[in-house]
């Protein structure tokens, strides 16, 4: 008689945890961010951040120039070689450039050892981003960043519009659209 009570005790507490468990991943499947391009994530900002403000340099400390007349949007992309969400989203990025020429974007990493950006990006060899360090954190001192990847736009105006936290499909029709209408 015990082996039974507590053989219908268990099977009763395995039935619980499996449908709390088929509730728990029905709902995450039906959830708009598994399944969407991500354009839910894009905020519209009013922070008067202008990019020709900041000071951009190069992985061996120089100053560089990132503003051009021909550019119709900058995108600023806070990375980090650790973050897997940052790595999964710069191929996105590369292939967003060849779709919009007329689009500059800017990858900042965030590493605390340079040499691990500058690794980064030998093995992977994106040929559409151009790759500045932060040196002592003195640009994202001017952003407010909760996580990473973080990513802001620009206009041509070279005033941020919008903000991304997380990753989103960026080479997507549907954010190219988007943006054209920004």
């Amino acid at each position: 008689l015990f082996s039974y009570n507590l053989l219908w005790f268990v099977m009763k507490l395995l039935s619980l945890n499996f449908i709390f468990f088929f509730i728990y991943i029905t709902t995450i499947l039906n959830s708009a961010t598994v399944w969407s391009s991500g354009l839910e994530k894009i905020k519209v900002i009013e922070d008067n951040i202008l990019l020709n403000n900041l000071d951009f340099y190069d992985y061996k400390g120089n100053p560089a120039e990132v503003i051009n007349q021909e550019t119709d949007f900058y995108i600023v992309n806070f990375w980090a070689s650790w973050c897997a969400p940052c790595i999964k989203e710069m191929k996105s990025l590369d292939k967003l450039s060849d779709k919009l020429p007329n689009l500059k974007i800017i990858t900042l990493s965030q590493d605390s050892d340079i040499n691990d950006a500058i690794l980064f990006f030998k093995k992977n060899n994106y040929e559409n981003l151009e790759n500045y360090f932060d040196f002592d954190k003195n640009i994202s001192k001017e952003f407010t960043l909760r996580g990473l990847p973080t990513t802001f736009i620009f206009n041509n105006k070279l005033k941020a519009f919008a903000k991304v936290e997380g990753i989103i499909d960026w080479e997507s029709q549907e954010f190219i659209d988007w943006l054209k209408e920004n």
